[in-house]
């Protein structure tokens, strides 16, 4: 499997062409930009407002309360949030580990009207919880503006970053709305999305407010979290 994922490697880069044998390295290169980004953040918390959009699904409002603690752990104080894309509501560039994935540049494209680079990552190992992400980063700030992920058996979701700046010095999301394969859990047993929304996605909207930053959280709060 790790030699398949070589060749498909190596046919993204003869693809491209104009790619110099170095470009690997770029990429991790702006992978370590992206992460230095979040790694003067150790902890914080928000508040979060999320609606669902998704044909023959009727879901009220959602409030909740976010907290993130290095390296990787996150707790979600709302029953309803069980539903939601964790790597989303939580997203940290810190997921992609250099030793997990392979990456490579693949151009530019405009989000937002902003120029973003292209990365590319592909896991290494099947047992990878993201198997494929492309993300969109805004090279001024060095943030992800868009991701679009393949978990695997056949998903695939896309989100799209709004910053704010929290503190004066720290930019973190004050908006992810997604669009995802509705998960099999989120559909009425026996229905099919009808209407507008007939494709089959939900789409999901997160706001973030009241952000408090490096201001320390208690081990306690993540007792019952995995």
């Amino acid at each position: 499997m790790r030699s398949v994922r070589i060749i498909l490697l190596t046919a993204v880069l003869c693809a491209a062409g104009s790619i110099p044998a170095a470009a690997q390295g770029d990429a991790y290169a702006l992978l370590d930009r992206i992460q230095a980004v979040y790694a003067r953040i150790n902890d914080y918390r928000a508040d979060i407002t999320a609606s669902v959009d998704m044909k023959g699904l009727s879901v009220p409002e959602m409030k909740a309360t976010v907290y993130f603690k290095k390296p990787d752990r996150m707790h979600i104080e709302s029953d309803g949030f069980a539903m939601l894309p964790r790597d989303a509501v939580g997203f940290h560039p810190d997921m992609f580990e250099k030793e997990q994935f392979d990456a490579v540049i693949q151009g530019k494209e405009k989000i937002a009207g902003v120029s973003c680079v292209k990365l590319k990552l592909l896991a290494r190992d099947d047992s990878v919880r993201l198997q494929r992400a492309m993300l969109y980063v805004d090279p001024a700030r060095d943030v992800v503006l868009r991701m679009d992920a393949d978990p695997g058996q056949g998903a695939s979701a896309q989100a799209e970053f709004t910053y704010t700046k929290v503190q004066g010095k720290y930019w973190l999301p004050s908006a992810i709305d997604i669009t995802m394969d509705a998960p099999m859990r989120m559909r009425r047993p026996g229905t099919k999305p009808r209407g507008d929304n007939n494709d089959g996605k939900a789409r999901i909207s997160l706001r973030y407010t009241n952000y408090v930053v490096n201001k320390g959280i208690s081990d306690s709060v993540f007792k019952n979290d995995r």
